[in-house]
């Protein structure tokens, strides 16, 4: 007998003792907010992919700084483009889901099934206990289904306030 873990169960599980999982709640509902909310905007025939992971390393050259909202380290990594400011934030680890949209949901995958699909990949920070703030990455690859021929790549500034994480601002 096969018991179903909600998507959110499994990030949770995934989680060190220095992670926030009230951050995590939070990061993930306004994510993923904003992907259906793009796809109820734009349908594709093409399978839509979710990826979204932890990420430990987080590239801060010469205190780069993202200004928004009071500003934010500067939330690129050091894959793709190497180290520079447009460096992918490499995962430690990572969960993998596809969007049913018969039934609304993200269901978990094991891999991807299709090429030709689309790619929503977003990067957390990690060890989101001791912080007060925290940005994400966000990229769609090969771009937003309204925009498929340019890759877009998008942050997300959370801090938290009185106990509670919030999205203060998303570029």
């Amino acid at each position: 007998m096969t018991i179903a873990v909600s998507y959110q169960e499994r990030f949770l599980s995934c989680l060190e003792p220095g992670d926030d999982p009230e951050f995590w709640k939070i990061a993930i509902s306004t994510l993923f907010q904003d992907v259906v909310a793009e796809l109820d905007a734009c349908p594709t025939k093409r399978p839509v992919y979710a990826q979204l992971g932890a990420c430990s390393h987080w590239l801060r050259p010469h205190q780069t700084r993202w200004k928004a909202a009071g500003g934010f380290a500067w939330p690129t990594g050091y894959g793709g483009s190497g180290f520079s400011r447009l460096g992918l934030p490499e995962f430690d680890w990572s969960i993998l889901m596809v969007w049913d949209v018969g039934q609304r949901t993200w269901l978990p995958v094991d891999k991807f099934h299709e090429k030709r699909r689309f790619l929503f990949r977003a990067a957390l920070p990690t060890r989101t206990k001791r912080h007060l703030q925290a940005a994400a990455h966000t990229v769609w690859v090969p771009g937003k289904p309204s925009q498929a021929d340019q890759k877009s790549t998008m942050f997300y500034g959370f801090r938290k306030v009185n106990e509670q994480w919030t999205c203060v601002t998303h570029d």
